[in-house]
């Protein structure tokens, strides 16, 4: 049996061909030059690209949820769960461009299933359940979610995008004052 490492050398491979050429300037033979591998190798793990790229989704988004739930506690009061979130999410963008380049790709992609979509959703549940709550008791207005993913999410992947660009620099300072703005759109 082979290691994981070739597993995880398909999915760097990807990761980066994807994020340089696009899904469809991505074939399966560019895959294995980069990680490596024969050809074969990838079809051990992965039944054809529809899975391969699903499974680099999959992984991509549980870092992702991982990463912006740090901080998201029981017992801070919400506005600091919200802080949080943002700025985990904002500085995950930062840290990890090829990671948001092939997530962003990968939600407007018909390689996006319901299926897939499900799944990062209930990644998110603790989110979802916290917002509910808040909406509830007249903490933040009542808005639709895809609302709130525009007003935080979006506004935070924007923010590093311009970042990496060089376009703005984003201090601690601009960063509090950015979540201020975030904050003050969903507050009620």
């Amino acid at each position: 049996m082979m290691s994981n490492d070739k597993r995880q050398d398909i999915l760097q491979a990807t990761l980066e061909l994807i994020s340089e050429h696009g899904f469809h300037g991505t074939p399966m033979s560019l895959i294995a030059d980069q990680a490596d591998v024969g050809a074969g190798t990838i079809y051990r793990y992965f039944e054809n690209k529809e899975n391969l790229i699903s499974e680099l989704f999959r992984e991509l988004k549980r870092d992702l949820s991982r990463a912006m739930l740090a901080g998201f506690d029981d017992g801070v009061v919400f506005v600091e769960k919200v802080r949080a979130l943002w700025l985990n999410t904002l500085n995950y963008c930062i840290q990890h461009p090829q990671e948001m380049l092939f997530l962003e790709q990968y939600h407007s992609s018909p390689y996006l299933t319901p299926e897939t979509e499900e799944e990062s959703m209930q990644m998110l549940a603790p989110i979802f359940a916290e917002l509910q709550t808040a909406i509830q008791t007249g903490m933040v207005k009542d808005l639709p979610l895809e609302i709130y993913f525009v007003l935080t999410y979006n506004f935070a992947v924007s923010l590093a995008k311009y970042h990496i660009a060089g376009k703005i620099a984003l201090s601690e300072e601009i960063k509090a004052q950015a979540f201020s703005v975030v904050w003050d759109a969903i507050k009620a």
